[in-house]
């Protein structure tokens, strides 16, 4: 009588420890359900600051973007006001008319640039059109938004004057990529000398153009939005989505399993209130 009594204990136990799981990971599903918060813009890439999603850039500047960007952030991260972040994101819209859906200061948000509300996005706009079947991209607009720490260095007066004679230079015959370059490296010269007091940050724009329709790729930098699995384990995910996360780690956690995955932090969690500029060729 005795071993059918702790038969029927260790058979209510499992069949409870089963019901456990199956709530638990039911909560679980719900959560994340529940707590993705709506987008309205993709995730920015694997390396986060080169997010050229119109495929209108050269291989050259994107990783020329990527490789100043990363600099930038590694050589002021332990200094006051330090890691500053700056991000390059290209959208393709079929008019103009539909640039005013997108919103720069919500997409600064969403991708939470630079430490401490220090860091720059620069988008730029462009549309297709078709000539003898060929299917090409033509710029529209150039959008920055800045944080709000690093207003006072970037103000819109001289956001405007470095585009107009960088971005905007008549010697680049409309290339983008010649533009997008020479408007990089004045703000990183601001930001060097006058922000971090750096002796100086020297560029030579020759050696790009040189290099620019030189060079070979020997790999290609990733332009696909990070993934939702990469996304979900790694510093990006938003609040609803991080609680979803903690309670799925509890979960494999409490019940012997276990999940991880490898992705190095980028966005370091900035704000931004707007300031910025506009401009169109």
């Amino acid at each position: 009588m005795a071993q059918m009594k702790c038969l029927s204990l260790i058979l209510m136990i499992k069949a409870s420890y089963k019901n456990i799981i199956y709530i638990g990971m039911m909560l679980c599903l719900t959560i994340i359900l529940f707590g993705c918060q709506e987008r309205n813009y993709p995730r920015h890439t694997s390396v986060f600051y080169m997010n050229d999603y119109a495929e209108a850039l050269m291989e050259y500047t994107r990783q020329s973007v990527l490789l100043e960007a990363e600099a930038l952030y590694e050589n002021t991260k332990d200094l006051d006001q330090g890691g500053a972040q700056l991000v390059v994101a290209t959208f393709l819209v079929e008019n103009a008319s539909e640039i005013a859906s997108y919103d720069k200061t919500e997409l600064y948000r969403e991708w939470q640039i630079g430490t401490d509300d220090m860091g720059v996005l620069i988008i730029l706009f462009f549309e297709p059109y078709v000539e003898n079947d060929i299917t090409y991209k033509s710029f529209l607009e150039l959008q920055v938004e800045v944080g709000y720490n690093m207003e006072p260095y970037l103000t819109p007066t001289t956001l405007g004057r470095i585009a107009d004679e960088s971005f905007f230079n008549p010697n680049y015959l409309g290339d983008v990529n010649l533009g997008l370059m020479h408007m990089i490296y004045e703000i990183l010269e601001i930001l060097y000398v006058d922000l971090y007091g750096f002796n100086s940050f020297t560029y030579d724009m020759a050696v790009f153009e040189e290099d620019l329709y030189t060079y070979t790729p020997t790999y290609y930098l990733d332009q696909d939005p990070l993934s939702f699995w990469l996304y979900i384990f790694s510093p990006y995910l938003l609040l609803g989505d991080g609680l979803g996360l903690i309670f799925t780690i509890g979960i494999f956690v409490l019940f012997g399993g276990g999940l991880g995955f490898f992705v190095r932090a980028k966005g370091k969690g900035g704000s931004s209130g707007g300031m910025g500029i506009f401009r169109r060729r």
